[in-house]
């Protein structure tokens, strides 16, 4: 009985239709995957709106204002894919299963599919996080170079020095410079909703001599850490979030990397119910739709050379084109505090 493999259509809907744990990756809760019907990309990045509507004298015009302007930006869009080859070896070892073969065959195609897929989740995930953190996306790998900025104001870059770093755990104040922080959102249409930070991060707020002197009334004056340093905080600070992140990728030389790196601590604001900060712009592909309607989503392709007399194997290629688009720069604030 010969290998039966899912086709291109198969595995494509189940990448396209996968479900990420929002638990492991939470940077779709502000910058979700969207369609955009085009290869390059361009946006508005939108200001607030400002001042109040004038007062009008009966039978004269009315006073002609002028609103906040907006800036547009084009870029072309980045590409990401990988081709993932099942070789003879492999087939081989899924030909011994017996009776069992064409399941095995599809559960081969399927599992590695959807390793690729995990990788692809990872990287929109880092795509998501590198605005955010640096204000900017800059890609050198693989032969490709580009820079994208997304002018993240300087005022929303602070970094810390000498005694204010965190790490200075006695003289530092941290609850401060969130305070101070905070008023960077006056006149930006929105309010500071969640800070993200990561284990290391914590572990210093919750050395903090200033927070250890406010907490030492309450159930957390001898058991501070950075395990429960977010809920603490929420404490001090009801009308915020605090969120503990510590999700990052293994890199080819066997190299943890967080999202969110050591010694930053990241504020997201919130405008208008609807309002986005930021979203993934998912580009067309040729991979999805046809050559005269190409569609954007992430795609998958199989290439079933198993037939072939000479090296049989089946290549699995996923993907996705698209980058990251920010609405509104000054609803980020990224600090370096150690």
């Amino acid at each position: 009985m010969p290998l039966a493999f899912p086709t291109t259509q198969e595995v494509s809907h189940i990448v396209r239709n996968r479900s990420v744990d929002p638990t492991q990756f939470i940077g779709m809760e502000f910058c979700p995957v969207r369609d955009y019907w085009s290869k390059d990309i361009e946006f508005d990045v939108l200001e607030a709106s400002t001042g109040m509507t004038k007062a009008h004298n009966i039978g004269t015009d009315p006073k002609t204002v002028t609103l906040p302007g907006q800036s547009r930006k084009r870029y072309g869009t980045g590409y990401w894919k990988e081709t993932y080859p099942i070789n003879e070896e492999q087939l081989l070892f899924a030909r011994a299963a017996g009776t069992y073969n064409q399941r095995a065959g599809r559960d081969l195609v399927m599992q590695r599919a959807k390793e690729m897929d995990d990788r692809l989740e990872t990287r929109l995930e880092w795509l998501r996080w590198q605005p955010v953190v640096n204000g900017s996306l800059a890609v050198d790998e693989n032969g490709v170079k580009y820079t994208v900025d997304y002018g993240i104001p300087e005022d929303n870059k602070p970094i810390l020095e000498d005694e204010e770093l965190w790490s200075a755990v006695t003289t530092a104040d941290p609850l401060g410079n969130i305070d101070t922080w905070i008023l960077l959102y006056r006149g930006t249409g929105a309010r500071a909703v969640k800070a993200y930070y990561n284990s290391a991060t914590a572990g210093l707020m919750a050395q903090n001599s200033k927070i250890l002197r406010l907490l030492k009334n309450t159930q957390y004056a001898n058991m501070l850490s950075s395990d429960n340093i977010s809920t603490a905080l929420k404490m001090l600070k009801p009308k915020m979030d605090f969120g503990l992140y510590d999700e990052g990728y293994t890199d080819d030389a066997g190299n943890f990397n967080p999202f969110i790196p050591d010694g930053q601590f990241i504020i997201r604001g919130q405008g208008p119910v609807g309002e986005l900060m930021m979203d993934f712009a998912s580009t067309i592909s040729l991979h999805n739709g046809t050559l005269d309607q190409p569609l954007p989503g992430k795609f998958a392709v199989i290439e079933d050379e198993s037939g072939k007399k000479k090296n049989p194997k089946i290549d699995i290629t996923v993907g996705i084109y698209g980058l990251p688009r920010v609405f509104h720069p000054n609803w980020i604030i990224s600090a370096k505090v150690a």
